[in-house]
């Protein structure tokens, strides 16, 4: 997006904001249980007197592996999110007219935003069934 003008600052700021507040919702909801999960484990994993480091180690790794995936898919969304937010907003560049151009971005931009929480709501579907 065009970051020049207030009008265009204020579209971006909208957006990362309907973004930040359904990741937030996502943390609050999955993520950290995955992370509770992955803290439990790797405790453990170290707590565990007849292991040696690597296997520790190992271990360790193996109790990062559902929030990490988590945190990829999740990650993925939001960008193939504002690909297609950008991609739209190209297309209003592609159109030419400067007076047109806000209102296309805009309408880019209300339909995208409208988009988010079924977006999210299909993340939490998935994550809910395990990533």
């Amino acid at each position: 997006m065009d970051c020049d003008n207030p009008s265009s600052e204020e579209t971006r700021e909208r957006v990362d904001n309907a973004i930040l507040t359904a990741m937030e919702d996502l943390d609050r909801d999955y993520l950290r249980k995955l992370q509770i999960e992955m803290h439990r484990c790797a405790t453990a994993c170290c707590a565990d007197a007849d292991a040696n480091a690597e296997a520790v180690e190992r271990c360790v790794d193996r109790c990062q592996i559902r929030l990490t995936r988590a945190r990829c898919f999740v990650q993925q969304g939001v960008s193939d999110f504002e690909n297609r937010l950008e991609k739209c907003i190209q297309q209003c560049r592609l159109s030419g007219s400067d007076y047109g151009l806000e209102r296309c971005t805009s309408n880019c931009v209300d339909s995208h935003v409208g988009l988010l929480p079924e977006m999210f709501r299909a993340m939490r579907d998935t994550l809910e069934k395990g990533v």
